[in-house]
């Protein structure tokens, strides 16, 4: 063996041992249902994992806010040293005046203890600390639609694929009519019964078909890629879909009953809508708490000692001195300042009820949009489904004329088109019925 082909099987076998992981990942096949991507989907999911995150955020930030009700303590030191020091001056009838004065205090001050304060009274603290309660039920909305919208699209990204593959499977099975039309004409024309002309088309047919098997299959391959994304699975995870369109086109009559299309209470919007609505009348009650007088409490306790250079450290004299005390705050005139400040929120709470009144009626825009699709769908499908049905009967026929030579390789061409326009548009309207549905249900957060 030469140095070079050496070489060679080296680098084939690196290359092998650097693709083993992938191969061993491709054998582990997950078979998924609708049920069982979403459940994957809400557990393994990075979206619904932050919003997890932002609950916990939240909690400690209600905790903090409530902390605020303890006492604080501080250990406190302080030193102090007299540059120049203060001076006493007597000026008493029968007494010697002194107009040099005399030096008061001791060149160093040495200070430390502990100091501690609470609120008493602190109707603005309190206050926040309610808005802290409505913060979290903004977060928790948030992260239910979050879920609602991960469940929207994983169901949407699950219906493409079974779109993908049933189209795939129109496309199989025309590709197969293609082949077998093209031997049987081949066959005719080495009998000299056909023309070249027409073995040329159907050979022609053949490769058309192959190419449009290629993109459906490529179109299967991204719709699964897509879904793994959304799951929040291994992109090398071999996955298996379960099902297909017809299965679901089975039940839609009893899953459109199922749907309650009255009511929009339980729309994540409105719902987050109407929080915000209270966490801004929260504001204005926080904002008329600043006109009430606050009361805190305070308790200090330290040792102090004094004394002049010429004293050494080890005779310095040190005594406690201790402090308790209410402190009452009562604001009386900030130039208006808080008044304006209540004006421009009580104008926000007005502009807010309008705004939710379009908000509403948007969405009852929606729902009428969705629902008049999933009419129309409806529809579609009972017409696309007969159409598909007289297409592989028209197929049969043409099939069957044309071996006993009452029709033309146009009108079997022809046949073949119409049934796999009718396949794929079979397949398109209960794709659109499930995507209509799909979205109508997210809108009243079912």
């Amino acid at each position: 063996m030469t140095a070079n082909s050496l070489k060679k099987s080296i680098i084939i076998v690196l290359f092998g041992i650097a693709l083993l992981p992938f191969s061993l990942r491709a054998q582990d096949t997950l078979t998924v249902s609708l049920n069982k991507a979403i459940e994957i989907a809400l557990s393994e999911s990075p979206t619904i994992k932050v919003a997890n995150k932002e609950i916990k955020r939240v909690d400690y930030s209600s905790k903090e806010k409530i902390s605020a009700l303890f006492p604080t303590i501080s250990g406190v030191g302080q030193y102090s040293r007299a540059v120049k020091k203060q001076k006493m001056f007597f000026s008493i009838p029968g007494m010697p005046s002194n107009p040099e004065g005399i030096e008061v205090g001791q060149d160093n001050t040495f200070s430390g203890g502990i100091s501690a304060a609470m609120p008493l009274i602190a109707p603005t603290l309190w206050a926040t600390i309610k808005m802290s309660e409505l913060d979290a039920e903004l977060v928790m909305e948030s992260a239910r639609s979050s879920k609602l919208s991960l469940i929207n699209e994983v169901s949407k990204a699950y219906y493409a694929i079974l779109l993908a593959q049933d189209s795939y499977d129109v496309f199989k099975k025309s590709y197969d009519i293609s082949v077998e039309n093209a031997r049987i004409i081949q066959n005719k024309y080495k009998q000299g019964t056909v023309s070249e002309f027409e073995w040329i088309r159907a050979d022609v047919q053949v490769k058309n078909a192959s190419a449009n098997l290629a993109s459906a299959e490529n179109a299967v391959n991204l719709s699964i890629l897509r879904l793994k994304m959304l799951m929040g699975i291994d992109m090398f995870t071999a996955l298996k879909i379960e099902g297909n369109l017809a299965n679901f086109e089975a039940n839609k009559y009893a899953d459109v009953l199922a749907i309650d299309t009255t009511t929009l209470q339980a729309n994540s919007d409105l719902k987050q809508f109407d929080i915000k609505a209270k966490q801004l009348q929260q504001s204005l009650k926080i904002q008329k708490s600043t006109y009430l007088p606050t009361l805190s409490a305070s308790f200090s306790y330290q040792y102090m000692s004094m004394a002049n250079d010429s004293v050494a450290f080890s005779n310095y004299r040190w005594f406690p001195t201790s402090t308790a005390g209410l402190s009452l705050s009562i604001p009386l005139f900030q130039g208006g300042s808080k008044l304006f400040k209540q004006k421009q929120i009580e104008t926000q709470v007005e502009e807010m009820q309008y705004q939710r009144d379009n908000l509403r009626r948007s969405l009852e825009l929606q729902a009428m949009s969705y629902l008049d699709n999933i009419n129309q769908a409806l529809k579609v499908i009972e017409s696309n489904k007969e159409g598909l049905r007289q297409a592989e009967k028209a197929l049969s026929i043409s099939q069957k004329r044309y071996d006993v030579g009452a029709a033309t390789y146009l009108d079997l061409s022809n046949a073949e088109l119409a049934y796999t326009q009718a396949g794929l548009a079979y397949n398109q309207s209960i794709y659109n019925y499930l995507s209509a549905k799909a979205d109508l249900e997210k809108l009243l957060g079912k």
